[in-house]
């Protein structure tokens, strides 16, 4: 008979393995259906076009996230220059900003009745509503994914390495980009990688823009033509594309190094002044002002409180549904974190590492493909049991939750890893039970991470747009799916209320995350010299 712990062992193997299936089915299903069938749309003209679209878009954006990321990390991590923790907090701004509602504004902005017009005249308008206009919005708000990885793997070097560069007569400028830049590597393609996997999933700016993502064609195909093997199709080759994405994001983690802490010094800032500081202050001020002032002041002017009963009635609606989508979704994926968190903790070996893998791919897969691949599993529950479920609220949750169960996920488990087992087997020998364990043990101790999860859970939840397009039921209106039809007819007055409501929700964990960064670049500034007095560095020149 297996012992206590093969037992304890095999337990958490089966949670994770019963999780991992829930989850990963809508994938299997998506990839299943498309190589089950005949010709593939993908590979057609059709197709192809679809693919390179999204590709040119992933090129564009993504450089522009990179270097905009990258940029404004070093000068905040590296340089002292007036403004530069106020700038620390307001670059996570845009953070906040639903990409298509940035789209939205945008388009409003540049539209023939806009400021710009008024300014520059309808004739000299750039058109915003194009390939290159997608990018640069994507690009504004997916950079603060390289920021904030960048920012943390840059205060984590000590001035030892800055040190060792000037000593061998390297300038501060080319020490940055050839020592310190070089050592943040893994940190800075890791966040290019997530920044990259939401403009690859993205549906709303392509769409508000015209430009024929495979996320657009997979909607179209689905809701236009009614083809669902089509949409399988197009979404298997959006998963492969963002499967690309996790394993270049998995690469990334390779080589990562820590220095020792013996080398560690006090880190000094180069102390920029003049010219420099003005550059430094307007390289850290463009992407927030454009990122997010710019989206959420259009907003903001398109509010009128005058305008009747409709939007407030229907935007009540929206936001009771919205609360209501979210706060169960979250509780499901709070649930179900745990439960993972758990077997992880009891479970061993490949085969738990590779369920527990599975089990939290879906915050990769974009919201498109995890619809389609419900509505595959519906259709073929349809054909065994005759019952057909296409939608409605239960299959919107399990979407929600096998989509964004990883943010659940690794927040919980992130608490429980500081819960040491010697302290559960010291409550055991003390007599506790496993629920009083839990309740009076892991519960306080955890609590934070596994509310912070929840949390995190369901603005994503409130945020998403195409798996709730596809899968609501009817007349089920959340604040995501308002915005998208009004602003789809030119309303943009309508939809501001809930696109600032929208915006406030996602300013708490955009703060939080920024002022965690800039938290960590304090401590390393302050931290105390283990190794002797460092120089004093002299002030920035490129000489």
């Amino acid at each position: 008979m297996p012992d206590a712990k093969q037992e304890k062992n095999l337990e958490g193997l089966g949670a994770i393995m019963v999780i991992a299936l829930l989850a990963a089915a809508p994938i299997a299903a998506v990839i299943a259906g498309a190589a089950g069938a005949g010709e593939n749309l993908l590979f057609g003209a059709r197709g192809f076009h679809y693919l390179s679209t999204t590709l040119f878009l992933c090129l564009f954006a993504g450089a522009g996230a990179g270097a905009l990321g990258a940029g404004a990390a070093m000068l905040i991590s590296l340089a002292e220059f007036p403004g530069r923790k106020l700038f620390a907090i307001a670059l996570a701004l845009p953070f906040a900003i639903p990409a298509y509602v940035a789209a939205y504004a945008y388009g409003d902005l540049f539209g023939p009745f806009g400021a710009v017009a008024a300014v520059t005249g309808p004739e000299a308008l750039p058109e915003i509503r194009s390939l290159p206009g997608a990018a640069f919005v994507l690009m504004l708000t997916t950079y603060p994914y390289v920021y904030l990885a960048m920012t943390a793997s840059l205060s984590a070097r000590s001035a030892s390495l800055m040190e060792a560069a000037r000593a061998l007569g390297a300038s501060p400028l080319r020490a940055s980009f050839d020592i310190l830049l070089t050592a943040s590597r893994p940190a800075f393609f890791g966040g290019l990688a997530l920044a990259l996997m939401e403009i690859a999933a993205d549906y709303g700016v392509a769409d508000y823009f015209g430009v024929r993502t495979l996320s657009v064609g997979i909607f179209r195909t689905w809701h236009g033509l009614g083809d669902l093997t089509g949409a399988m199709q197009l979404a298997a080759g959006l998963f492969f594309v963002a499967l690309l994405l996790v394993l270049m994001e998995s690469a990334s983690r390779k080589g990562r190094a820590s220095e020792d802490v013996r080398a560690a010094r006090e880190s000094r800032p180069l102390k920029l002044s003049g010219p420099h500081a003005i550059g430094a202050m307007t390289l850290c001020a463009l992407p927030v002002i454009f990122g997010f002032v710019a989206p959420a002041g259009v907003l903001i002017a398109k509010l009128d409180f005058g305008a009747g009963t409709f939007a407030p009635r229907h935007l009540g609606e929206a936001a009771r549904h919205t609360a209501f989508i979210a706060a169960a979704g979250a509780f499901l994926a709070a649930a179900l974190s745990l439960m993972l968190a758990y077997g992880a903790r009891a479970a061993r070996g490949r085969i738990a590492k590779l369920a527990l893998r599975a089990a939290t791919l879906g915050y990769a897969v974009p919201g498109a493909v995890m619809s389609i691949g419900i509505l595959a599993l519906s259709a073929g529950f349809a054909r065994v049991t005759g019952h057909a479920v296409a939608g409605g609220v239960l299959v919107l949750l399990y979407a929600y939750v096998a989509r964004f169960l990883t943010a659940g996920y690794n927040a919980t488990a992130g608490g429980m890893a500081q819960i040491s087992p010697q302290l559960d087997a010291a409550a055991k020998m003390l007599g506790a039970a496993p629920a009083r364990l839990v309740r009076e043990v892991h519960w306080p101790m955890a609590r934070g991470s596994i509310l912070a999860g929840a949390a995190i859970v369901a603005i994503d939840i409130a945020k998403e747009l195409p798996a709730t397009l596809i899968l609501r039921p009817f007349n089920f209106e959340t604040l995501s799916t308002q915005i998208y039809r009004l602003a789809s007819d030119e309303r943009l007055a309508d939809a501001a209320p809930a696109a600032l409501i929208l915006i406030g929700l996602g300013l708490a964990p955009s703060l939080i995350l920024s002022l965690i960064a800039d938290r960590s670049a304090q401590k390393t500034r302050k931290r105390e010299t283990l190794a002797g007095p460092e120089p004093e560095l002299e002030s920035f020149s490129t000489s």
